[in-house]
């Protein structure tokens, strides 16, 4: 009977200790700023099409691991009109698509395509963003 006392004993403490964390979390309070700027095709120099392409896991089909977590932000003006994806995968592979033209101020998404691999309590998600790159004259 001690023995197993002392295995349940060594069990708790150990669940104990793995559960015990401290989380820091630092928050910026920001107000929402909305600003509209009217481009002209004529303000515009088009540059060309490019690709981006992100790999991301997700745990239980919607909480990211691994993968790139720092390319994050609000990379979709808000009011475009079309349903994309707001995920983290799909920002990075935004950043790529960007990154593959240096003299480009904006890309403008034309479409994507995702490929899920379904795994055991999650999946993982490949997906390719097709955009056309622009530039600011003047």
């Amino acid at each position: 009977m001690k023995k197993y006392f002392l295995y349940l004993t060594l069990i708790g403490v150990v669940v104990m200790s793995f559960s015990s964390c401290t989380i820091q979390q630092k928050v910026t309070p920001v107000a929402p700023l909305n600003a509209q700027v009217n481009f002209d095709m004529n303000d515009l120099e088009y540059i060309g099409e490019v690709s981006g392409t992100n790999e991301q896991s997700y745990v239980l089909g919607f909480i990211p691991y691994g993968g790139r977590k720092y390319h994050i932000g609000q990379a979709i003006p808000q009011g475009l009109g079309i349903a994309l994806p707001g995920n983290r995968g799909y920002n990075n592979a935004l950043y790529d698509a960007l990154s593959q033209r240096p003299d480009a101020d904006f890309v403008l998404p034309v479409s994507y395509e995702v490929t899920r691999h379904q795994q055991f309590l999650g999946n993982r998600q490949v997906l390719t963003v097709r955009c056309k790159a622009f530039k600011l004259k003047g």
